[in-house]
């Protein structure tokens, strides 16, 4: 496969894309996604299917039906190689991965907007996971054992409500408005109001949408975008807590706007506000 084929077959029509999704992400996003995860380190399909539930804050979780066709489909292509490692079988992306991902770049852009931290050297959350199926697996076999007296219900929900309080300790603060990135564009077109309900209904599969009248927002894991539908042209006020971020919101509105606008040519110019 050369990269321009690896990259058209990620581009595809807001229709076929919509024909060829099990979960919020087609065949072709997935496959970006687990051999993304596999170029940080070698990962095995459980620790996938974890890691992609955890950046995808728990709202969407691929089965091993869909995971492990996937590893399948990625070795067969030689983008990624098996190695044992303690009797368990670990993926790893190999140097024609690699080139796969670079072929790929404006793609993974749009991904990491959805999932935060794909392909940015996150620290994979492994054993956070692993601590949190034993809590599951303990409370199973406790309240398996029947006769779980309202003293010891209390006990362990206090228990749980501590370690709660302290993983909420560690979280980063939201961040102040004041502090954020942003860029506007006015695009001039006579049909911003379709636009506006278009983006917003392809993006309520995968972000946070609001959407009332003529205005929209759409909040994604790295930013967010708001959109004003006018007289005569569409305002699109991005936002970000950094460079990258505000760059990247950017690109997947744009991207997905041009998509749309398929009799029209439109000219997006962000400026900073």
């Amino acid at each position: 496969m050369t990269d321009d084929s690896a990259s058209n077959e990620i581009e595809t029509a807001p229709g076929a894309e919509r024909a060829r999704r099990r979960g919020p992400f087609d065949y072709g996003e997935l496959r970006l996604i687990v051999l993304g995860l596999m170029s940080e380190q070698p990962r095995h399909g459980y620790e996938l299917i974890k890691l992609i539930e955890e950046r995808m804050g728990g709202g969407y979780s691929p089965s091993p039906g869909v995971i492990y066709p996937t590893l399948s489909w990625l070795e067969g292509a030689g983008y990624a190689t098996p190695e044992l490692e303690g009797g368990r079988k670990r993926f790893r992306a190999t140097p024609e991965g690699e080139a796969y991902l670079a072929a790929n770049e404006g793609a993974l852009a749009e991904i990491a907007v959805y999932m935060g931290g794909l392909g940015r050297g996150g620290t994979p959350p492994e054993a956070v996971l692993r601590g949190l199926d034993e809590i599951k697996r303990a409370l199973r076999q406790r309240f398996a054992q029947g006769g779980v007296e309202d003293e010891t219900i209390a006990r362990i929900a206090a228990t749980l409500r501590e370690a709660a309080r302290a993983v909420g300790e560690t979280v980063a603060p939201v961040p102040d408005p004041a502090t954020m990135l942003r860029s506007v564009a006015d695009v001039a077109t006579p049909a911003a109001e379709s636009y506006l309900t278009q983006l917003c209904a392809h993006f309520a599969r995968r972000a946070a949408v609001r959407h009332e009248g003529d205005r929209g927002k759409v909040t994604f894991t790295l930013g967010a975008c708001e959109l004003e539908a006018r007289t005569g042209s569409l305002r699109l006020t991005a936002s970000a807590t950094d460079a990258e971020a505000l760059g990247r919101v950017e690109y997947v509105i744009e991207s997905h706007l041009a998509r749309f606008a398929l009799d029209e040519k439109l000219g997006v110019d962000w400026r900073r506000a």
